[in-house]
This record gives structure tokens, C-alpha cells and sequence, in this order.
């Protein structure tokens, strides 16, 4: 298998060649469905770092220079990269003329290009930046802060990739976010720590981020597992042993089945736990998904941690070394999640209540 891909945190135009890479091993699993990368793995169960499922941006339009060879950069938003220092269009003209433009740092991640066919049959490339939510939002609409982020922009590909990409020629496609697809990106801690280190007047934000960072803290959550055992009224289907089954699979409840793109992530582990999901009703909007995750060699529910987002389920056992990570196309409500852990058939069934509307 191929070294993962990596994603790098750059500075102004004249790249800093010292600024730490930034891996993002997480594209690789979209291309390799089921490939086991234990690296990434434990990067995440330690909580070294979380994978990121950026939102849509805008997407340029740019040619490889000296060819007529399109390239789309998917340039896309997310609150997982730290916003570069507060800074005023006068400030950075300012900064421009001193003629040292890496005085303003951009952090953001960067993709590997993937080969796409566009809408006249014709190969090209394409490749996603991410950047800070609300840094976005200050160059959404314009103006020299986004002049000067396109050109970091090409100077970030050509540097990462080699890829020279002509910077006479380009257009932001006006009815088009994105092209293919936005690739989740897995993000350092210790990037975003240099990151933050290295702005001279942090905000309270920043600072209390970077103290998180250094001290490895992670906010504390009410256990969702309640621990029973086999004088419980969990059902199971007897005589079934080489799959995991309930009573909710039946004829009328076809399993449950994730958009391929966000189960890619689940597949950081070196060792998925055995699982199924299942949606209630199987008609219509699903006021319910339901999981069953086999554990065999947990013995109690407190060598588990359950964390239900809105749209994310990440289970782990670390010292057992199981490891659950997905993407869901359902807005989960957090507060109702229950969770069963039955410890004579090892299994643990999660109940998540999907929101209303």
C-alpha cells in the first residue's frame, strides 16, 4: 500500500520550506475501502488527532501552466484549522510592500490531486484546500485577502505537489462549490499547536486551545453504557453465530446503509469491531438508528468509550484495540443516545433518536 497522503500548513506566498507537514492519511482510506492504516488508528484513538469533514467553499477553475490540462481546487471550511491572526487589508498591503509576505500565515490542509473526468469527457485533476470556517467567511465575498489566499493557494499546490498551475488563467465557478467530492482531513494536534505558538498576541480562544492541546485534555462526558447481563431484556436471535443479529432485523428492516464516502473513515482501524446499523422506521424520514457492535474481548462496559455527535459514532476499546469511526446521513440528538452493554454475549447496542424536521 502507498505511504498516506499528507496535507501541509503553509504561510504566505515565498513558502516557508521549515513549516511542519500535515498528514491526512484519511483520503487514502476513500481510495482504498476497508485498507487497514494503524498509524492513523492510533493517532486518533490516542486523540493525537480528529478527522475533519470539511464544508463547501468555492471552487477555482485553474489550467497546468504552459497546457490546456484543467486542475479544480475545492477550496472548503472547517472550525478543525485554527484561523490564521486578525489582520486588516492595510496591514497586510503593509506587509506586501515590506516584501515579507510569510509576515501572514495562512494555516490550512491540503489534499493529494485525484484524477476526475469533467462534463466534456476530458481528464483533469482536482484537489481540496481547507481552511478556517471563519476565515472564510471574511474572503467569501472578495477582496485582497482572498486575491492573496488564491495565490498561497497555487503556491501551496505547486510547492506540495509540483504541479505549476497558471495563475494568469483562472476563474471561481460561480454555480459550482465544489467538483467530485470534499475529502475528510485528519488533523495534527501538534499542527495546530505550532499553529497557535506561533501567533504573537493569541486570543483567549486561541490560548485556552493551546492549553488543551498541551495538556492532552479532552471535556468530560456522563457514560452512555449501561453494563447488563444475560438476565437482561436485550433481545438477540439464538442459533446465529457467526453474524450478529436482534430482534429489529427483520424482513420489514433491511439494514442500514451509510453513504460509502463517510464509512471510508470507519476504516482507520486495524481492527473494525464486527457491526451492523439499522434505521427505524425503513420508510420515509428515520426517527431512529439502531447499532449492534460485537466485542468479544471486552468484559466490562468500562473498557469502552461511546461518543454520538450529530452526525458521527466513534466507539473504542484502546486497550482491546477496537476502534469504530462513521459518518451517519442523520442528524442524531447526542441527549437521547442510549447505550446497552450485555456482558455475556459481548455486545453493545447503541439507540440513537434521529432530530425531528
Amino acid at each position: 500500500m502507498s505511504q498516506p497522503s499528507k496535507s501541509t500548513f503553509l504561510d504566505g506566498s515565498g513558502l516557508d520550506k521549515s513549516l511542519r507537514i500535515v498528514r491526512n492519511e484519511a483520503e487514502e482510506q476513500l481510495e482504498n475501502f476497508f485498507a487497514p492504516v494503524a498509524e492513523l488508528a492510533d493517532d486518533i484513538s490516542s486523540g493525537r488527532s480528529k478527522v475533519v469533514k470539511p464544508a463547501p467553499g468555492f471552487c477555482i477553475k485553474a489550467f497546468r501552466k504552459g497546457t490546456e490540462r484543467k486542475f479544480f481546487i475545492n477550496v472548503c471550511q472547517t472550525d478543525g484549522i485554527p484561523a490564521p491572526r486578525d489582520i486588516t487589508e492595510d496591514e497586510l498591503i503593509a506587509i506586501l510592500n515590506d516584501g515579507d509576505p510569510s509576515g501572514f500565515r495562512i494555516p490550512m490542509s491540503i489534499s493529494e490531486p485525484r484524477e476526475i473526468v469533467d462534463k466534456g469527457n476530458k481528464d483533469c485533476s482536482v484537489c481540496d484546500i481547507a481552511i478556517n470556517n471563519g476565515f472564510y467567511r471574511r474572503i467569501e465575498n472578495g477582496g485582497l485577502l482572498r486575491e492573496f489566499l488564491i495565490t498561497v493557494l497555487f503556491d501551496g499546490v505547486e510547492d506540495k505537489h509540483r504541479v505549476a498551475l497558471d495563475e494568469t488563467n483562472f476563474r471561481i465557478l460561480k454555480n459550482k462549490k465544489f467538483m467530485d467530492r470534499l475529502i475528510p482531513h485528519n488533523i495534527q494536534n501538534r499542527d495546530v499547536r505550532q499553529v497557535l505558538e506561533s501567533y504573537p498576541n493569541p486570543s483567549e480562544a486561541d490560548q485556552e486551545t493551546l492549553l488543551q492541546l498541551k495538556e492532552g485534555d479532552k471535556p468530560t462526558k456522563k457514560p452512555l453504557i449501561e453494563e447488563i447481563d444475560s438476565g437482561s431484556t436485550m433481545k438477540t436471535v439464538k442459533n446465529e453465530t457467526n453474524s450478529i443479529r436482534t430482534s429489529h432485523t427483520t424482513a420489514e428492516t433491511p439494514e442500514y446503509v451509510p453513504d460509502p464516502t463517510k464509512l471510508a473513515i470507519s476504516q482507520a482501524s486495524t481492527r473494525k469491531p464486527e457491526c451492523k446499523l439499522f434505521r427505524e422506521p425503513t420508510m420515509g424520514r428515520a426517527k431512529r438508528l439502531i447499532g449492534e457492535f460485537h466485542l468479544p474481548e471486552c468484559d466490562s462496559s468500562s473498557e469502552i468509550t461511546l461518543d454520538v455527535g450529530e452526525d458521527r459514532i466513534l466507539l473504542e476499546a484502546r486497550k482491546k484495540g477496537y476502534l469504530f469511526d462513521m459518518f451517519v446521513d442523520c442528524q442524531i440528538d447526542p441527549n437521547l443516545v442510549q447505550a446497552k452493554f450485555d456482558t455475556s454475549t459481548k455486545l453493545l447496542e447503541v439507540t440513537m433518536p434521529v432530530k425531528a424536521g
